[in-house]
Parts: C-alpha cells; sequence; structure tokens
C-alpha cells in the first residue's frame, strides 16, 4: 500500500470509529430516562422545601432510621435521627426560616425497584438576619425504598465555605 492508501484508510477508519461513537452518543443521550427517577427529584425536593421551612420533623420524616449524613469537612458526619436532628437545628440557625432558595442545574441519577442515587449540582439562595447571600452547593443522595416510601438513607453536601463567607 502506498502513502496516499495508507492516508486514505487511515482517515476512513478514524471517520468510522468517529461515527460509530456519535451513534452511540447519540443513542445514549435519546436513550429515555427512568420514569422513576421522578421520584428522587421529588424527595429531594420536599427535603429542600422542610428544609427552608425548618420544619424539623418534616426533614426527618425523609430519612431511614439509620441514615447518614456527610457534610463538607472534617467531623462533619451525623448518623441516626438523633444525630441528624441536632445537624439540622444548627443548619436551621445559618438562614431565616422561609428565605431559601435552591435551584439544581445538572442533576443525574439511577433508580431500581428498591434503591436509587441522584447527584445535583446547584445553588442556594438565602437571607440571614434579612442579608441576602448565595452559595453553591453539591448534594448527593442514596435512597431506599422503606414501607412503599423512598426515603434518604445517606445524603452528603459539599459547599464552598470561603465563598458563603465571602458574601
Amino acid at each position: 500500500m502506498n502513502r496516499r492508501n495508507s492516508i486514505a484508510t487511515g482517515l476512513a477508519v478514524l471517520t468510522a470509529v468517529a461515527g460509530v461513537n456519535n451513534a452511540a452518543q447519540a443513542a445514549e443521550e435519546t436513550k429515555p430516562e427512568n420514569p422513576e427517577l421522578e421520584k428522587l427529584r421529588e424527595l429531594l425536593k420536599a427535603h429542600d422545601d422542610a428544609f427552608t421551612g425548618q420544619n424539623l420533623e418534616g426533614v426527618l420524616a425523609l430519612f431511614t432510621p439509620k441514615a447518614v449524613i456527610l457534610g463538607t469537612g472534617p467531623g462533619e458526619i451525623w448518623s441516626g435521627h438523633e444525630e441528624i436532628k441536632d445537624a439540622y437545628t444548627h443548619f436551621f440557625g445559618d438562614f431565616d426560616k422561609g428565605h431559601q432558595h435552591f435551584t439544581y442545574y445538572a442533576r443525574f441519577g439511577e433508580l431500581t425497584s428498591e434503591a436509587g442515587w441522584l447527584l445535583a449540582s446547584g445553588e442556594v439562595k438565602a437571607k440571614k438576619e434579612g442579608k441576602e447571600f448565595a452559595f453553591p452547593l453539591n448534594i448527593s443522595v442514596t435512597a431506599a425504598k422503606t414501607g412503599g416510601q423512598w426515603k434518604f438513607a445517606a445524603l452528603h453536601f459539599s459547599t464552598l465555605s470561603s465563598a458563603r463567607e465571602a458574601k
């Protein structure tokens, strides 16, 4: 094979590989999302609403009895309802009741009949003593079906605390 044929063959192979990759990517993008995943989005929304309203019982009702929360910094881990209750009691002091708004720009997840996960990235806008502030938020949840309802088995959040402190 001469140089011209080698280059042409190489380009043909690259074009074919790119076509296969594009077709695979298009198929993945058009693959219908699991409609059950909406249940995890609703669970996260219920959490955000109860959290914003500083409704401690409403927040706790969304967690399994052995749930665990992992925060951003060292030592920020709470397990079981008593520790989670204590953590949220402190979280509520960070913003004025009813003045918190969550916006998620990206959400990914998967769900089976008994377990699921959801990752979200976005921002929180809030007020403390009437002063507005905002900060980025990443959140990941693992959910389990308990008594026929989806609940958080694990929740992890991370923020850029230095970004919030600068506001």
